[in-house]
């Protein structure tokens, strides 16, 4: 699901800081991907599912982990 996309792809990264505040609904600071989602959202990997949902247990296609995957290499 996206969230476990973001999340792997963070911690491939070694898990950076980001001094981003998330703001989508879906998303709380207790879930295990709330950091890997702010690095997202900062790197400009991901923008969410609409202005105020990430959708994580949504099902990500590859299309969507290649333009994640690409959007985090650049």
């Amino acid at each position: 699901n996206r969230a476990q996309v973001v999340t792997f792809l963070w911690r491939a990264m070694e898990e950076p800081a980001s001094d981003a505040e998330v703001s989508f609904t879906d998303v709380k600071k207790s879930d295990f991907y709330y950091d890997a989602v702010q690095w997202a959202v900062a790197l400009g990997v991901t923008t969410g599912t609409s202005k105020t949902t990430f959708s994580p247990a949504d099902t990500c296609t590859r299309g969507q982990i290649v333009t994640f995957l690409y959007r985090a290499m650049v």
